[in-house]
C-alpha cells in the first residue's frame, strides 16, 4: 500500500484507486460534525458554526479504497467504510458540554478554548468480524504523534462520537469503538446469547486489534507510525484497560483504568444482584426507593464525615464509616417524622452489607458509604416504571453472558445463588475477568498503568480495586516494585467515572504521558471541583496507600493545604 503522507495533493495514484479518471475527488459544503454527531443528539447544524465550512479537497478519502485485510496476518482485518475530510467547525454552548463530560470521564479536561474544531480526516471502519470504529486523524501539522484509543463502557454497543473529539482537540489520532457488536447502551446484552466469539471481543480482543488497525491507517496517512499508544476508560473502559495490562501488556504505551469492573463477574453477578435483590421483594415490589435518598445522605455525612479526621463534606476513606440504619428508623429515640419504616431500614442494611460465602467469608463488597446521592435509578427505583440499572445489568449479564450455554431467555433471576451456581460460571469467567494479579507482561514492557477509583463510586466499590491492587503488590514483590509500572490513585467523594461531592476534574492524561515518555512517575494528582468555569476546590490525590491529610491551617478547599501521609506507617 502506498503511503497517503502527501495528502494535501490531488495524486493521480489516489485518483485511480478511486477508480475516477481527468477529475479531482471535491466535496461539497461539508455536514460538519452535524452528521457525525448525530448519536449524540448534538445540535450542530449550519447555524450553530461560526461561519460555515468551506468546501474541502482531499485525499482521507483513498483510505476507502486501500486493503487492510492482511493486518495482523489476517487476525485484524479491517474495512475502511467512510474516510472524509471534515472542515473546520465550531462547536455550540451544547455541544461543548457534550463533549466536556467525556473528556472528564476520560481524565482528559476539554477546554472551551478548543472550541472550534480543526479540519481533520474522519474515519468509519470494522474489524472483523464487527469490532466498527471511528476515527479521527488531525492534520499533519496538527497532530501529536501519539494514538489515543477510548475504550467502550457499560455492556458496549456503540461508538461514541464524542470521545475521539476530546482525543483530537489535543492533537491525538483518536478512536473509539463499539466492542464488537451492535447494541442499546448501557446494558443490553442479546448481541451475547450463545455467541462465545462476540463475548471474546467484547472482553478482551476488541482493543488488541484495533491498535494493529490504528498503526496500519495512521502509517498510511502519515506515512509514519505513532510514537505513542494510550488508553483510557472508564467502568467496562476501566476494565479494558486493566485486561490489555494483563493479555497484551506490550500493546499500549501508557493505560488510564478508571472505576474498573475488574472481576467482572462478581460485579454483575454479585454487586448488581445484591442491589437489585435489596430493593425489590419476590414479586418485584420496590423496597426502598430514591425519594429517602436525602434523607440517607444526609445521616450518613453527619455521622461519617469527621470520621476521617476532617469534616470537609465527602468521606475520604469508606472502611473508616459504620453508620447503621437503626439511627433514622421510625420510633427509635430522637428520631423525628423524617424516618425509615422496619422494611426500607432493612433493605438499605443488605445495600450495605457486603456477600458473604457459605463460610461467612466476604466475597464481595456492598454499597460505599458516601456514594448514596448517586443511588437514584441506579441503586435505588425512581418510579414504577423503570428497574434500576442495577438491575438490568444483573439480569441481562445472568442470562445472556454468564453462562457459555445460554437460559432460556425466560429465565427466573431469582433462582440465581452464587454459592450454589459458582462452578457453572467458571468457563466465562475466564473470559471476562481481569482480576489477575501477575503483572510480569506489564513490568518487562516498561509500560505504565494509572488505576483511578472513586471512593463514592455506586457501581463498582473502591474496596475492590483495592483488593486486586494487594494482590498485584503481593505478587510483584511489594510496592516498590509495583509503582515503577502500575500506580493507584483514589478518589474522595468521586461517583462512578464522574460526578460526585469530591474535586472530579483532573488531567491524568498529561501525568500519564509524562510518566510514559519522560520518565517522571506521578507523585500526586491534583484534582479539583469546577461549577460554571470556577474551580470551588482543590485536592491533591497521592498514590495508594498516601493520602492527602490536612496540615491543620488555611482553608480545606486549596491543595496546598494538604500533604501527603502513609496510614500504614
Amino acid at each position: 500500500m502506498s503511503s497517503l503522507s502527501g495528502h494535501w495533493k490531488r495524486s493521480t495514484v489516489y485518483m485511480m484507486l478511486s477508480g475516477i479518471k481527468n477529475c479531482a475527488i471535491t466535496f461539497g459544503k461539508s455536514a460538519g460534525l452535524g452528521a457525525i454527531l448525530t448519536g449524540l443528539h448534538l445540535s450542530l447544524s449550519t447555524g450553530a458554526l461560526a461561519s460555515p465550512p468551506p468546501p474541502v479537497v482531499d485525499d482521507c478519502s483513498a483510505l476507502r479504497v486501500m486493503d487492510f485485510s492482511r493486518i495482523g496476518g489476517g487476525d485484524a482485518a479491517t474495512k475502511i467504510m467512510k474516510g472524509e475530510l471534515q472542515g473546520s467547525v465550531t462547536l455550540s454552548d451544547k455541544d461543548i458540554k457534550q463533549v466536556s463530560r467525556r473528556a472528564q470521564v476520560m481524565g482528559a479536561p476539554f477546554s472551551k478554548d478548543n472550541a472550534t474544531l480543526p479540519e481533520n480526516c474522519y474515519v468509519e471502519g470494522y474489524v472483523n468480524p464487527h469490532i466498527k470504529f471511528k476515527l479521527r486523524l488531525p492534520a499533519p501539522e496538527a497532530w501529536n504523534g501519539r494514538f489515543l484509543l477510548t475504550a467502550c463502557d457499560g455492556f458496549c454497543g456503540k461508538a461514541p462520537d464524542d470521545a475521539p473529539i476530546a482525543g483530537m482537540s489535543r492533537g491525538y489520532a483518536a478512536m473509539s469503538t463499539d466492542g464488537g457488536h451492535w447494541g442499546e447502551h448501557p446494558f443490553d446484552a442479546i448481541w451475547a446469547k450463545d455467541n462465545v466469539q462476540a463475548r471474546i471481543d467484547f472482553a478482551y480482543r476488541t482493543n488488541h486489534v484495533l491498535l494493529m488497525a490504528a498503526k496500519a491507517i495512521i502509517k498510511e496517512y502519515y506515512g509514519e507510525e505513532q510514537a505513542y499508544s494510550y488508553m483510557t476508560g472508564c467502568s467496562k473502559g476501566g476494565h479494558a484497560g486493566v485486561m490489555s495490562a494483563q493479555r497484551y501488556p506490550d500493546d499500549y504505551d501508557g493505560i488510564i483504568a478508571r472505576d474498573p469492573t475488574i472481576n467482572y463477574t462478581k460485579v454483575n453477578l454479585l454487586r448488581c444482584g445484591d442491589t437489585a435483590k435489596a430493593v425489590y421483594d419476590d414479586e418485584g415490589n420496590i423496597l426502598l426507593d430514591a425519594s429517602k435518598t436525602p434523607l440517607i445522605q444526609r445521616a450518613v455525612m453527619e455521622y461519617c464525615d469527621p470520621k476521617d479526621g476532617l469534616k470537609d463534606g465527602m468521606i475520604s476513606d469508606a472502611r473508616t464509616c459504620d453508620f447503621d440504619p437503626i439511627l433514622i428508623t421510625c420510633g427509635q429515640p430522637g428520631v423525628g417524622p423524617n424516618c425509615l419504616t422496619e422494611t426500607e431500614a432493612q433493605a438499605l442494611r443488605d445495600l450495605y452489607s457486603p456477600l458473604l460465602d457459605e463460610h461467612g467469608n466476604e466475597i464481595y463488597g456492598g454499597q460505599a458509604y458516601g456514594s448514596e446521592m448517586a443511588w437514584p435509578a441506579w441503586a435505588l427505583p425512581v418510579d414504577n416504571t423503570e428497574k434500576i440499572y442495577a438491575w438490568k445489568a444483573y439480569t441481562e449479564y445472568l442470562k445472556y453472558m454468564a453462562y457459555r450455554k445460554s437460559p432460556m431467555p425466560n429465565y427466573d433471576y431469582k433462582d440465581f445463588d452464587y454459592n450454589r451456581d459458582k462452578a457453572g460460571l467458571e468457563d466465562m469467567s475466564h473470559v471476562f475477568d481481569a482480576d489477575n494479579p501477575n503483572l510480569e507482561g506489564l513490568a518487562k514492557s516498561g509500560n505504565k498503568l494509572m488505576v483511578l477509583h472513586g471512593w463514592a463510586d455506586p457501581a463498582v466499590p473502591a474496596t475492590a480495586s483495592i483488593e486486586w491492587y494487594e494482590r498485584v503488590l503481593r505478587t510483584m514483590g511489594g510496592r516498590e516494585n509495583v509503582v515503577d509500572y502500575a500506580r493507584m490513585f483514589l478518589l474522595p467523594g468521586n461517583h462512578h467515572c464522574d460526578g460526585g461531592v469530591g474535586p472530579d476534574t483532573f488531567d491524568a492524561l498529561a501525568l500519564l504521558v509524562d510518566w510514559v515518555e519522560n520518565g517522571k512517575a506521578p507523585s500526586e494528582l491534583m484534582t479539583t471541583k469546577v461549577y460554571e468555569g470556577e474551580v470551588e476546590r482543590s485536592r491533591p490525590v497521592y498514590p495508594y496507600p498516601l493520602v492527602a491529610k490536612y496540615k491543620g491551617r488555611g482553608s480545606i478547599d486549596e491543595a496546598k493545604n494538604f500533604k501527603p501521609h502513609d496510614p500504614t506507617k
